[in-house]
């Protein structure tokens, strides 16, 4: 009897134990939209610069997701050789790969994203300074004031990032962005000294780097 006691207590144990590993949770499935706080804290802080950056992912797969970003940016920057406006929209659109082995229930991201941005823009040259080798005469500035339209520019672009839910469905975002230009369209006799979207532009380089943070609410279709 004793022996078919402690029988029937080991298999319901090994039951129990079976059932708690067979658990699954399933997990949220739907749009999920934000805004980059960044761009909105620079606009505020910084009189040269307006600007604004929405943000979206979908889950596709358990750690797989299809995202993306679209946004605008105007740089009226004025230096002490150069002056210029650049001013235009942005596409980025590619995935995330979470590589955060979330316990339970929860929801959090670290991922590797990549990205191909495009940007349309326009660029107005409006004052320069003429290169000389010497400080002994005084340096001859050239207004211009011409306005290039029609720029265009292709990037690739990979993210480090995290997302971490902090409330049901609300998520705070942050990552970091490593860029290199593809190919661009520049104004005649001149350069893009910024594109949006990419960021500052240099002769000696095609990369660029750039960093987002803010936050994100995702609508929730269904769970599998």
């Amino acid at each position: 009897m004793l022996i078919l006691l402690v029988g029937l207590v080991a298999f319901s144990q090994t039951q129990e134990k079976t059932a708690v590993d067979s658990v699954q949770y399933k997990r949220t499935y739907g749009l999920r939209l934000g805004i980059d706080a960044a761009s909105l804290i620079r606009t505020g802080i910084d009189p040269e610069y307006n600007g604004f950056q929405i943000l979206g992912d979908y889950r596709i797969k358990n750690k797989l997701y299809i995202a993306g970003e679209l946004g605008n940016e105007n740089i009226d920057r004025n230096s002490d050789r150069i002056d210029f406006k650049t001013s235009g929209s942005y596409f980025k659109a590619g995935i995330d790969y979470n590589l955060y082995q979330n316990w339970l229930d929860m929801d959090n991201m670290i991922y590797f994203g990549a990205r191909l941005g495009a940007s349309n823009f326009s660029q107005t040259l409006l004052r320069y300074d003429y290169a000389q080798d010497n400080s002994y005469f005084p340096v001859f500035t050239n207004a211009v004031d011409r306005e290039f339209k029609g720029l265009t520019a292709l990037w690739l672009e990979i993210q480090l990032g995290i997302k971490v839910e902090v409330l049901p469905n609300l998520y705070m975002v942050a990552n970091v962005q490593l860029k290199r230009m593809i190919t661009e369209k520049t104004p005649d006799n001149f350069d893009n000294l910024y594109v949006p979207g990419f960021g500052k532009t240099y002769d000696t380089s095609e990369i660029g780097v750039g960093y987002t943070y803010g936050i994100m609410y995702r609508i929730p279709f269904f769970k599998k």
